[in-house]
């Protein structure tokens, strides 16, 4: 079913279905509005509460949809964006959950694809962003320092970000082959027809 989107006296209508993750729905509304999925703030849920932001980490599932569920989305700033929750306040674990919900929002695109969506110039910018949010990820996991346990989870966070960035690099080159092949648009040349 669809939901119904407020965005800057614009209305929208988002496809939603049962089992629909976080990223997936947030690619819906990035399509739908042009607003990248780390910068939408999206209130009027009725689980935790109509004011509640829906995080990237949240579950839809417990959010109470329902079909013409009325939505409101306002775009934050670069630097404000909603941070997922981290199981502890470990710097690691922050840097940790990011890198999961950019997998996750990489997975929605290629999910997107794979089922017959369409490779748009869109798209493609966004995977360029998120090729540049992952390379940002990649700086801060570099950065930690630390005992072995530490030493330890951040090996395993550059094994996780280098699968991301691979691919998102293949994403990349994937959505701009297609757009590059995609004929160019069929207006008519009034002066030369």
């Amino acid at each position: 079913f669809e939901v119904i989107l407020h965005f800057e006296k614009e209305v929208h209508r988002v496809l939603y279905y049962a089992g629909m993750s976080v990223a997936e729905f947030g690619l819906q509304v990035f399509l739908a509005t042009g607003v990248i999925p780390s910068r939408q703030k999206i209130i009027g849920f009725e689980k935790p509460g109509p004011a509640a932001p829906l995080m990237p980490d949240g579950d839809l599932s417990k959010a109470g949809m329902f079909e013409n569920m009325q939505l409101s989305m306002t775009q934050l700033n670069i630097g404000q964006e909603l941070e997922p929750r981290p199981l502890t306040p470990h710097f690691v674990d922050r840097i940790g959950a990011n890198v999961r919900v950019l997998g996750e929002r990489v997975g929605a695109i290629e999910q997107y694809l794979e089922a017959g969506g369409q490779p748009t110039e869109k798209l493609h910018k966004l995977s360029m962003y998120m090729g540049e949010a992952g390379m940002k990820l990649m700086l801060k996991v570099d950065e930690i320092e630390g005992d072995d346990n530490v030493r330890a989870m951040r090996k395993a966070l550059v094994g996780q970000s280098n699968q991301i960035l691979d691919r998102i690099e293949k994403l990349k080159a994937r959505l701009k082959a297609a757009v590059e092949a995609k004929p160019p648009s069929s207006e008519v040349d009034v002066g030369h027809a």
